[in-house]
């Protein structure tokens, strides 16, 4: 009996180190891949070591277990601790899907992406110079869906966010479901319908291809490092897993993942309208080097949490940051709150256009000029001024 015991302990620790090594290896940033490595870590050493006591089952083997268990226990706990406030108060980034970072305002915070020696500009009242030099993120996933002019906007959006340690992903991705639609189908016509969403499909990876082959032609030229990867099927869920793992996702306007083959015309942009991913930059052809970020708080927790992203992420980190309100009970208490939050963490950081009507389209001088427009990652219980800045020209970065 003892002996099935022990094989049963050592087969589950070993289990339980495997999904943390996985852990390790998968997770998105530095704390949840500690919370890996140290929870299952300390769990499945301690239940082989358990097994192994069962196995040999003298007093001399139950006594090292014993020891090395509780030498586990209490020093895991401690050095992760330690770790993880090194990590936090270094600027360790956080991943941009974190609900909420507990630690703001009680723990200083480096920011490890600011340039070293330098020093803020002199603002100016009409568009603040950049503080700092804009930092470029870590990684950054470009989303090859097909529009007009979608290249252009995507090589653009690569020249002003790709620098020499960014690690950039191609994605090339086919929405299955739009391709595979053929509308209804007279009696004895599924065989031409199967042959046609087919053609359909070889023409969209040729499409496809083409258009990675660019882009990849274009780092290439560029000296940048890169991978590219194909995937098929819901195109919206395998964006939004794909960018859980990258700091920036760069997608075009009006684009959509089929190639522009089968939608009629605004349904490309209509599909895009639900991507809300964190970290989502939509990108025109015109976009270039914003000299200042904007964010819209539309008085809810929702934009606190937006805002807590947008600031741990460092994207831009070099820019000034304006902040607009909408007009709704609080609104004044939220803007000082959020300015505090930004000051605190290095932000160059004042109050942006007078408090905005909810329900009101946002005017163009608000978000007019060099500014890159940035908004709350979400898709529903949007107000009228979100979704002016959403569905409008202008780029938009989701937080």
């Amino acid at each position: 009996m003892s002996e099935i015991l022990a094989a049963i302990l050592l087969v589950l620790g070993a289990s339980i180190a495997l999904i943390a090594a996985i852990g390790v290896a998968r997770l998105p940033d530095a704390f949840l891949r500690m919370h890996a490595a140290t929870k299952a870590g300390v769990v499945g050493a301690g239940l082989m070591l358990l097994g192994a006591g069962l196995a040999f089952g003298t007093g001399e083997a139950w006594l090292r277990v014993g020891l090395i268990v509780l030498f586990l226990l209490v020093t895991v706990p401690i050095s992760s601790h330690a770790l993880g406030r090194a990590a936090y108060r270094g600027g360790a980034p956080l991943w941009p899907g974190s609900g909420e970072d507990a630690l703001a305002g009680v723990l200083p915070r480096h920011s490890i992406d600011h340039a070293a020696g330098a020093t803020p500009a002199q603002e100016d009242t009409a568009m603040p110079a950049p503080a700092l030099p804009p930092v470029s993120p870590r990684r950054v996933l470009v989303a090859l869906a097909q529009g007009e002019a979608s290249e252009a906007a995507l090589l653009a959006g690569l020249d002003a966010v790709a620098g020499r340690e960014t690690e950039i992903t191609l994605l090339s991705l086919l929405c299955a479901p739009s391709l595979s639609r053929t509308g209804p189908v007279p009696l004895g016509g599924a065989h031409y319908a199967k042959r046609l969403v087919e053609k359909r499909m070889a023409s969209a990876r040729e499409g496809a291809a083409a258009l990675a082959g660019r882009l990849q032609a274009a780092c290439e030229a560029q000296a940048l490092a890169f991978s590219a990867r194909h995937e098929e099927g819901d195109a919206l869920r395998l964006l939004e897993r794909t960018a859980a793992h990258h700091d920036l996702t760069l997608l075009p306007r009006a684009a959509w993942f089929d190639q522009a083959m089968v939608l009629p015309p605004g349904m490309a942009e209509a599909r895009a309208r639900g991507i809300a991913v964190p970290g989502l930059l939509i990108i025109g052809t015109d976009f270039e080097v914003p000299r200042a970020l904007h964010f819209l708080h539309e008085g809810d927790a929702g934009s606190g949490e937006a805002m807590k992203r947008l600031l741990a992420s460092g994207i831009f980190a070099g820019c000034p940051l304006l902040i607009t309100a909408l007009d709704v009970p609080g609104a004044e208490q939220m803007l000082a709150d959020a300015l505090a939050l930004a000051a605190s963490r290095g932000w160059q950081a004042r109050a942006g256009h007078a408090l905005l009507h909810p329900d009101h389209p946002v005017p163009e001088t608000a978000f007019g000029g060099p500014t890159l427009a940035v908004i709350p990652a979400r898709s529903t219980n949007a107000s009228g001024a979100w979704r002016s800045l959403r569905q409008g020209p202008r780029s938009v970065l989701m937080t």
